[in-house]
């Protein structure tokens, strides 16, 4: 079996940990415990892959000779049935790597459009700019360019699973052929070496079957994390921007962007991002602590709290709230999912709390 790697990297998704605390138990208000600091050492940069990688090629089927008996007739239909049946294996793996293929250019493009969207809304732009909508109906179309992606691959599973069960039903029925009298010594030779081979393509045929429905789940996955940004990015474009004062939420967050500070279940906070230098690295941990809690409870609310330091400015700890927002959104928690509130602290530098309820 071959194997080429094809392989996306969406966002480097791991970073040096600093200033940072973090909370694993920290779901259930009883489970409230002692803040662990995390600290890493090594950058490290997790490519996200949204499609297999593996290049399916099957075995080469050995040659032989029509012995004239009745097996003799058997093992060459058996061969020609193998024959067949890899040849189906090529067919379905070209398609596989023309969709992987589609897969991930259609990815670099919407990407590269949600990029160009995110950078303007940050420095700000005019309410409802069409050519801000022009980009984002770009990333709506890579949206249908997934959902066709995914339909293909689910018709391949299908063709898949059948030639699955034709090769295991083959590999059956060459075994069967071992007790059929009148055979001579080279036929069940020629019989020993083909229920090799077909066994051999009836697991390389189950292997491309698991892969395919992986990329199918993967798809799936992505296509609704996709939407939600849509969705999210559609909002910011109505006002022009997001941040500090203007976070585009309804129903989570307040008009202005930050409301008064949540009422939170007492113990310590889930995470805790104390920004006390100039460049904190923090996202590694976030994305543990989020993962964690959204597997505990997966309608869990996430209430993300800018404390200023005392006699200091709220608006940066609002703009590292803001940020660290943007950053769960693109985790894929949805907005809705998330309250975005400040106060003040009795510290010397800002830091951002984040609860859970």
């Amino acid at each position: 079996m071959k194997k080429s790697t094809i392989k996306l990297s969406l966002s480097a998704m791991i970073f040096l940990l600093g200033g940072c605390a973090y909370s694993s138990d920290a779901i259930f208000p009883d489970l409230f415990g002692e803040e662990e600091e995390k600290t890493s050492t090594v950058a490290e940069d997790t490519p996200v892959t949204i499609v297999g990688s593996t290049n399916f090629e099957p075995i080469n089927i050995s040659e032989g000779n029509n012995t004239g008996t009745f097996v003799g007739q058997k093992v060459v239909m058996f061969r020609n049935e193998l024959t067949q049946l890899q040849s189906s294996i090529r067919n379905n793996n070209a398609q596989l790597q023309e969709v992987r293929s589609s897969v991930v250019n259609n990815a670099l493009q919407y990407h590269k459009a949600i990029g160009m969207i995110e950078a303007k809304l940050q420095v700000g732009t005019t309410p409802g700019n069409p050519q801000m909508f022009g980009m984002l109906e770009g990333a709506q179309n890579n949206i249908q360019v997934m959902n066709a992606n995914a339909n293909t691959l689910s018709q391949l599973a299908a063709k898949v699973a059948a030639d699955s069960a034709n090769t295991d039903y083959l590999v059956n029925a060459i075994r069967s052929a071992y007790s059929i009298s009148g055979a001579v010594d080279e036929d069940h030779r020629q019989l020993h070496i083909l229920e090799n081979e077909a066994s051999q393509t009836s697991i390389l045929m189950n292997s491309l079957l698991n892969e395919v429905n992986s990329d199918i789940s993967r798809q799936k996955q992505y296509i609704n994390t996709a939407s939600d940004t849509i969705v999210y990015l559609s909002s910011a474009i109505k006002v022009g921007s997001y941040g500090v004062n203007n976070v585009p939420f309804t129903g989570s967050i307040s008009n202005t962007g930050f409301g008064s500070s949540p009422s939170v279940s007492s113990g310590s906070p889930l995470f805790v991002v104390k920004f006390n230098k100039s460049d904190v690295k923090y996202q590694n941990s976030l994305k543990q602590a989020v993962s964690n809690a959204l597997s505990k409870k997966p309608s869990v609310i996430f209430d993300v709290v800018a404390v200023s330091p005392t006699n200091g400015s709220s608006a940066i700890a609002k703009n590292n709230a803001t940020q660290i927002f943007q950053d769960m959104i693109d985790m894929g928690v949805n907005a809705a999912n998330i309250n975005l509130s400040a106060k003040s602290g009795t510290g010397t530098s800002s830091e951002v709390q984040i609860f859970v309820r």
